[in-house]
């Protein structure tokens, strides 16, 4: 029997080009903290090994404070046997980051396509040897033999061809059924950032922590127990992120929703650790666009990140909003000129002329 924890997809160093460099910096920092988090969990849960299916580090170009870093949360696992796969982005070529790791007691590279044995359990590693390779990783993967104990394959790549097209290979795509029918007992998948499970014995944990919106179900590590040869894997989703990545697609049709998404924004806790992509449509007043833009505003510095898409959304200047407008003169008369127009540029000026003249009633004296 063996019970050990599948996690993958770390990428430590993570860029994060998009955020600002403070909040990339504190970011990068909570991909750390994760495994240190997975380290707890592997402890609680008596993990007798920690499998990571590639992509432990996000480059290989990373500089010394990365690695530093890296070997430093590494040493939260001391005591449990920690197997490091080289994926696509850490593959193990003459500048492998995970070659030039001080790694702690306990903890291994497996760059080499041998098996080794934990226990009760082999586990054959299937390494990326380039960051793109044309043949199916786990090719070399022997049928069991006679008398054999728990097989554990360590993979990481593709088991569905995205591209659908005879004109394009697709990189790492390894056939999972074909690993199953050679009598391997759990298949150990990385590359894919959500938990996915493509057969009882098939499973992708997920990045542990996210690094995009599109991604399904990431922030998990799984623990897996087997309790004999040919048994079927028992599979737990443990959650471990810190971060959360929202995607928020409103409809607007009256004013008031503005108040509603301020309640909801309000509500989030951990609102730093907290990342967001809200798309807005519809129409609202030339009061409401105001205060979203307020809103929007202020929670663009009070989140770890907001990416925001207003394009589809119209503002229309209500009798309110023009009554509020005071002008006089050569403004008066451009006023008028706009109030009798439905086009957008004249809507937008409109809109320009209602915040300056918001902005200057609020100005200090």
């Amino acid at each position: 029997m063996v019970r050990f924890i599948h996690t993958a997809d770390w990428q430590l160093g993570l860029k994060l080009r998009y955020l600002d460099a403070e909040k990339a910096a504190q970011l990068r920092l909570l991909r750390f903290q994760a495994v240190r988090a997975i380290a707890n969990v592997a402890r609680v849960e008596r993990a007798d090994f920690v499998l990571v299916a590639g992509d432990v580090l996000d480059d290989n170009g990373l500089g010394r404070d990365s690695l530093q870093q890296t070997t430093d949360a590494l040493q939260a696992f001391l005591g449990i046997p920690v197997l490091l796969l080289p994926g696509n982005h850490d593959a193990a070529t003459a500048d492998s980051a995970l070659m030039r790791l001080e790694l702690p007691r306990d903890v291994q590279v497996l760059i080499k396509r041998e098996p080794l044995t934990i226990g009760d359990a082999t586990i054959y590693p299937c390494p990326l040897m380039r960051r793109h390779e044309m043949d199916d990783p786990t090719g070399w993967l022997p049928e069991r033999q006679a008398g054999e104990g728990i097989r554990i394959a360590m993979a990481h790549g593709g088991v569905i061809d995205f591209a659908q097209s005879a004109d394009i290979e697709t990189p790492n795509l390894i056939d999972a059924t074909r690993v199953v029918a050679k009598g391997f007992d759990y298949l150990a998948l990385g590359d894919w950032h959500g938990t996915f499970r493509f057969g009882p014995r098939v499973w992708y944990p997920g990045a542990p922590e996210a690094t995009r919106f599109k991604e399904l179900d990431p922030g998990a590590v799984l623990l897996v127990e087997i309790d004999a040869p040919g048994a079927e894997p028992k599979v737990k989703r443990i959650p471990v992120t810190t971060t959360r990545w929202l995607t928020m697609d409103l409809e607007m049709v009256d004013d008031g929703q503005v108040a509603e998404l301020k309640t909801r924004l309000d509500a989030l806790e951990e609102r730093s650790h907290t990342l967001i992509d809200l798309t807005v449509r519809g129409a609202i007043s030339l009061g409401a666009r105001d205060a979203l833009d307020t809103l929007l505003a202020d929670y663009a510095q009070r989140l770890a990140f907001l990416r925001t898409d207003l394009a589809k959304l119209r503002t229309q200047a209500t009798d309110a909003d023009l009554a509020s407008l005071r002008s006089e003169g050569f403004q008066a008369a451009a006023l008028d000129r706009l109030r009798g127009s439905t086009d957008e540029v004249s809507t937008e000026a409109i809109r320009l002329m209602y915040r300056l003249q918001r902005e200057a009633a609020y100005a200090p004296a």
